[in-house]
């Protein structure tokens, strides 16, 4: 149903904010942070700008929700994969295809939680605070899987490249052939794989 289908109907409070949170990460995806304002967004989601206030007190609100909201759903999905009963290469291959996953299927999401440079510090907190989260249960498994071999430090320096480069490697070609895809997510577990064996020897 489209934006547009949706407006001419009373909806719920729930749906409401979930649609225009729809309606804003389109529009700060594509307009950044600054370029967007609140009677932007309430014209773009149908509505009037009391509505969109009923549910977002400010411009900052509504994109502190988002963010929140983004930053959460590629956590969740991080920590699954990190926490499957499976061998070690395949919590790597998982957790690699599900920032790949959360990048082709929301691209503009993925976009607005990498941008935390550009953002007040207010704003850049809450992105943070799920990277720290997601840097250091990787440091965590680490160190664990590998039985002493790799210490605590070393395991944080190896967690940021694990993650910093799996970052980067989503955002080539997002939404291109599945088989591209999942031929970029391989070449990287390979390369980390051989890189995390050859440390823990």
């Amino acid at each position: 149903m489209s934006t547009t289908e949706q407006t001419r109907r009373r909806m719920r409070a729930p749906e409401r904010r979930a649609q225009l949170l729809e309606v804003a990460r389109l529009a700060f995806g594509r307009n950044g942070f600054h370029g967007v304002s609140m009677e932007e967004v309430a014209r773009e989601a149908g509505v009037t700008k009391p509505v969109l206030y009923d549910h977002f007190s400010s411009k900052e609100a509504l994109f502190l929700a988002l963010l929140d909201a983004d930053s959460t759903a590629l956590e969740e999905r991080v920590r699954a994969a990190l926490q499957a009963p499976t061998g070690n290469r395949q919590r790597i291959r998982a957790s690699f295809q599900a920032y790949f996953d959360f990048v082709d299927e929301h691209a503009e999401g993925f976009k607005l939680v990498m941008q935390e440079a550009q953002y007040p510090r207010f704003l850049s907190s809450s992105v943070n605070g799920v990277r720290g989260r997601i840097h250091a249960e990787v440091a965590d498994l680490i160190v664990r899987e590998s039985k002493g071999s790799v210490g605590e430090d070393d395991a944080l320096t190896i967690a940021l490249g694990l993650i910093s480069m799996v970052e980067t490697g989503a955002q080539r070609n997002p939404g291109g052939p599945r088989a591209d895809r999942a031929r970029q997510v391989e070449v990287l577990v390979q390369l980390a794989w051989r890189g995390m064996t050859a440390l823990e020897q």
